[in-house]
């Protein structure tokens, strides 16, 4: 079936890209390392010669916050303004390497060395970002319209009745049913800005919405394993963050081992979900 063999495909053309996920890899650690680093010496500062860190290991204290006194906002404030950065920063960075892998899937026959799929990456960058701004500003309506609207309007008539809190799972349903829909677009229309090189965004969210158009059920369906699967990641990855944290020791390396294993395969599937966008595009024409 050409669901299977598109998906098989997509993954290939993934795994054979390995170098400039490793690349995507090393570069995101050195990010957060620029970010740890400092917040690391701040932790330093705040715990060393105290028992606090020894108060933690049986779960977080209230009363820490007044013992720290001052140095607890500071803590908070840095670790926040981290947060923030790396997230921002994440953006920024797989946005821009969004631009080098559709080219590697694309118009790149074969593979892509690093050189090119960095000058890609950079070449695509500003039609990406505008491409990204605009979609998250159509999710987020599309969020609020499906979920914030109907679940305000559920909770003031229903006023927390059991009928209610299972009405209120059917809005929840509608939205995960229809972002595969967003994803297809998003990922139809940057195929097309790689491919043809035009940085024009409502030129390539048309093409977006015409290749959608397109055999929408076998792109829907093939979307829709990709984002299940992900679902799924996501959640195994948060439950070993959640409840696997070691407190001390050798484990706690092997832990980091663990967490960047989590992170390449995440990277993995991000490729794979693109590589698959192409596959379908290409069977389409």
């Amino acid at each position: 079936m050409d669901y299977f063999r598109i998906l098989k495909r997509g993954a290939v053309a993934a795994a054979t890209s390995y170098r400039l996920i490793l690349v995507m890899w090393l570069t995101a650690l050195m990010m957060v390392l620029l970010v740890a680093l400092p917040l690391k010496s701040i932790l330093k500062g705040v715990f060393d010669r105290s028992l606090a860190t020894e108060r933690m290991l049986d779960g977080f204290d209230a009363g820490l916050a007044g013992d720290m006194g001052q140095s607890f906002g500071y803590l908070i404030g840095a670790a926040s303004f981290g947060g923030l950065l790396l997230i921002l920063a994440g953006f920024l960075l797989f946005t821009f390497f969004a631009g080098g892998l559709f080219t590697r899937f694309t118009i790149a026959w074969g593979d892509l060395n690093v050189a090119s799929f960095m000058k890609a990456s950079a070449r695509n960058f500003l039609p990406f970002l505008m491409l990204a701004l605009l979609m998250t500003l159509i999710i987020f309506a599309w969020t609020a319209l499906i979920i914030g609207v109907p679940v305000g309007i559920v909770a003031a008539v229903t006023e927390g009745s059991i009928m209610g809190s299972r009405l209120m799972l059917i809005p929840f349903i509608i939205w995960a049913l229809g972002m595969p829909v967003w994803l297809l677009v998003t990922d139809h229309s940057r195929r097309w800005m790689a491919a043809t090189g035009s940085g024009k965004i409502f030129r390539a969210m048309g093409a977006g919405f015409k290749a959608l158009r397109r055999g929408f059920l076998r792109s829907y369906s093939t979307m829709v394993t990709l984002f299940i699967v992900n679902v799924l990641f996501f959640g195994a990855a948060l439950w070993i963050a959640t409840f696997s944290v070691p407190e001390r020791g050798g484990l706690i390396f092997l832990f980091f081992l663990a967490t960047q294993a989590l992170f390449i395969l995440r990277l993995f599937l991000k490729a794979w979900r693109y590589a698959t966008v192409s596959e379908l595009a290409l069977i389409q024409a």
